[in-house]
């Protein structure tokens, strides 16, 4: 073993600097905070080859004094915080000290700083100060760091491509964009603008930064336990397929929090894609912790599942809000969807001395044909009865016996009815209107013939998909289908759904009871294809509206999509 030494202030200064600069967005990200953190209302940005070749960030801050630029060069010397009680209560995006130091010893970096009183510039080449000069400049800061990793070329040839680094700026400046909206950003690439962000509500902020069309649909949901809040805004139908568009402030700063993420994930995920979503915490100093992360990028919750619950609420606030807008236009169209979920149709039965009410009281109505046979099976000696109720006014129509397409308040509205119905079939098999899911008994039990492996998660799940509403019985060394979940229309072909879905590796993120459930749905829901009149489909869209995700089916897909009049002078170019 060699002897121990003590490493050189250049070699610490690298290796401190290579905790901090990742890339060129890090020393993006970290001049930006600098400026937000000074006073600045206004920061502006300038790259050139993806920030390779060199950056620019220039505010209007409080600026330096020439002492105080002398200071900020030097590692650990910082204004944010001064003793270790000041970890616990930040206000501030830096506390470190590491940021201009980290930066300095990776480039060629030049600072030119006013507070008012005078100004100056410092250069400093890979950590060597050059000299400090009297310069002029209005009251702020201009901070050029050029040659990005020019003293560490095993370093620099690991950057991607100038395209691939421009794009992790983009991201970190529009996380700080989201985050703090009293401060106008903008980014200049190889001399053209990217964009540019003045300061303004949120929802002005999002909008102005991805050019969404005018009427796109912003739902905005929130939360609170009274010390914590939870702000969620959705733009649902500017979607992408990776979570890229996702950002979380924690308390004005942007931030990567595992435990919001999988929430996120979980509720608004799926094959369709993932929304357009900032999530905004406003938490207790108590309640996290963002000194664990070199560069500040990750915070820590002391109690996940807290904040999980508080996320999780928003989440369910955004969705009843857009459920009910969406819900509202149909109706100001001149559709006829019930308010409180119901569709006008009861079940009663006959000679009951209790009666038998589905629909209004376990709010999924019942249809007169499209769901007769399930219900009419439930409450043997039930009879169908229409209540005296208009027909729909705002006409409901069938596409090519797939989709159905229908007028809203601002536009039309495409249903997918295979995906509508596989939606209340989850809901109906996963809860069902008393508790537990509802089922209906087959009149001559059908047969199942099974393969090993199917044979093998039987037997692995049998308990969960009999609680699911499915009877399973052998019979004569046959394994025969006595019972199906209601609603549920092709019984046999549910149960090898089910049992491919369980031993699908791709579909293991959902728990094995939603597994179950979303698969008998499938195979039971009405399928593209099947004809639907107008009181079916009607009722369809009700019963959809009753559920609490009427977006989207078990699996992820949209059930529906809506396309303004906006939209469609658009794109016809009007």
């Amino acid at each position: 073993m060699q002897a121990i030494r003590v490493l050189s202030d250049e070699v610490v200064n690298l290796i401190s600097a290579g905790e901090v600069v990742e890339r060129p967005s890090s020393i993006v990200k970290e001049l930006v905070e600098n400026s937000i953190d000074a006073g600045a209302s206004s920061v502006e940005v300038e790259i050139e080859r993806g920030g390779r070749q060199s950056i620019t960030v220039r505010d209007d801050g409080s600026g330096m004094s020439r002492h105080d630029l002398l200071l900020s060069v030097q590692r650990h010397a910082t204004s944010k915080i001064a003793r270790a009680s000041d970890l616990e209560s930040m206000t501030t995006l830096g506390f470190r000290g590491e940021a201009l130091p980290s930066i300095a010893a990776v480039t060629h970096m030049s600072i030119v700083t006013s507070d008012g009183a005078g100004a100056w510039r410092l250069t400093i080449d890979g950590g060597v100060l050059g000299g400090v000069e009297p310069a002029a400049r209005t009251r702020g800061t201009t901070i050029v760091a050029s040659g990005v990793f020019f003293n560490q070329p095993a370093r620099r040839k690991f950057l991607r491509s100038e395209k691939t680094e421009e794009s992790w700026i983009i991201r970190h400046l529009e996380a700080l964009a989201f985050s703090r909206l009293d401060v106008s950003i903008s980014l200049t690439s190889d001399g053209r603008r990217v964009f540019s962000i003045p300061a303004g509500t949120l929802e002005s902020r999002v909008i102005t930064r991805f050019q969404l069309p005018r009427g796109t649909g912003a739902v905005t949901g929130l939360a609170s336990d009274g010390a914590r809040s939870a702000r969620i805004l959705l733009f649902p139908e500017r979607r992408t397929s990776s979570r890229q568009n996702w950002y979380t402030v924690l308390n004005g700063r942007p931030v990567s929090i595992r435990a919001v993420g999988y929430v996120l994930e979980s509720m608004l995920g799926g094959p369709s894609g993932f929304p357009l979503c900032v999530c905004s915490l406003e938490l207790s100093p108590g309640d996290y912790d963002v000194n664990v992360h070199p560069a500040k990028l990750e915070a820590r919750m002391r109690v996940p599942s807290m904040i999980q619950a508080l996320v999780a609420s928003a989440v369910e606030d955004a969705t009843g809000r857009r459920t009910e807008e969406v819900r509202g236009s149909l109706t100001a169209a001149g559709g006829n969807l019930n308010a409180g979920g119901g569709g006008g149709w009861s079940l009663t039965a006959v000679g009951s001395a209790g009666g038998s009410a589905l629909g209004k009281e376990s709010g999924y109505p019942v249809s007169s044909s499209l769901f007769e046979t399930a219900f009419e099976l439930q409450s043997p000696g039930g009879v169908l009865r229409k209540e005296a109720s208009p027909p729909p006014s705002a006409a409901i129509y069938q596409v090519g016996r797939s989709y159905l397409v229908s007028a809203m308040a601002g536009g039309i509205v495409i249903v997918d009815p295979h995906a509508a119905h596989e939606r209340i079939l989850f809901e109906s098999i996963r809860k069902g209107p008393s508790g537990r899911p509802g089922q209906q008994r087959l009149l001559l039990p059908e047969r199942l013939d099974l393969d090993p492996a199917s044979l093998e998660q039987l037997g692995l799940y049998s308990d969960m998909i009999a609680e699911a509403g499915f009877d399973i019985q052998e019979s004569g060394g046959r394994l025969m289908l006595c019972a199906v979940p209601e609603g549920v229309r092709h019984g046999v072909e549910a149960v090898h759904e089910i049992l491919a879905s369980l031993s699908d590796p791709s579909r293991a993120s959902l728990p094995p009871q939603d597994q179950i459930a979303a698969a008998a749905a499938c195979a039971g829901a009405v399928k593209l294809g099947d004809s639907l009149d107008p009181v079916q489909a009607a009722e369809l869209l009700d019963m959809l509206f009753a559920t609490k995700d009427p977006f989207h089916c078990p699996h992820g897909r949209p059930t529906l999509i809506e396309i303004s009049y906006d939209e469609l002078a658009r794109r016809f170019g009007r």
